[in-house]
């Protein structure tokens, strides 16, 4: 089934958009630019959206929608047996690096952007914190973790780790190594024999 031509235009835009955000930033973007991007008009433009701020939305509310099963992963810890829960957390973090890494300019804008993109971060540390406290109170995290700062720390990492690095299956770090040594090093830290 082939997409409608409205549908191919709104993706043109979209993409125009995200990619133009992500290399100048949202406020160094302009309409004209983005619509010069896609290849279409202004007048195009108006049909699909209101304003620039309403695309830079509807990428971002997309974003979270792919972000809001990884975030709450942490809470589906505690449904595992504890043999199992060390493989499940290095299964989550490859996949949201794999979701990361495939979408890097919609990261790049979230992380970068402040405002809309400060407030969706905001909402992943805040509901990884829950988590991890929840996660605290049943004994899987040690109690002496202050899980505000430990949520903050691994946002902040993947972030940093993610518009760093390329993430290709066939790189270095492919989100299958990024995501086995993070998690390695949440499960069990870096001091020998401690």
């Amino acid at each position: 089934m082939t997409k409608r031509k409205s549908e191919v235009s709104r993706e043109k835009l979209l993409s125009a958009a995200e990619r133009l955000f992500a290399a100048n930033g949202y406020h160094g973007t302009t309409v004209s630019q983005i619509v010069s991007e896609a290849g279409l008009t202004q007048a195009a433009y108006y049909l699909y959206f209101k304003s620039k701020e309403e695309i830079l939305d509807v990428m971002i509310r997309a974003f979270e929608q792919r972000l809001v099963h990884f975030v709450d992963r942490g809470r589906q810890i505690r449904q595992k047996p504890i043999s199992e829960v060390e493989d499940y957390l290095f299964q989550s973090y490859i996949d949201l690096f794999q979701l990361f890494g495939a979408n890097k300019n919609v990261t790049k804008i979230v992380f970068n952007e402040g405002g809309k993109g400060e407030e969706l971060r905001n909402k992943i540390v805040n509901q990884i914190s829950v988590n991890m406290s929840e996660n605290q109170s049943l004994g899987i995290i040690r109690a002496e973790v202050d899980t505000k700062l430990l949520a903050e720390l691994v946002v902040a990492s993947i972030e940093s780790i993610v518009t760093r690095y390329s993430m290709d299956e066939e790189e270095e770090y492919s989100p299958e190594t990024l995501g086995r040594s993070f998690g390695g090093i949440i499960c069990h830290g870096v001091l020998k024999g401690m």
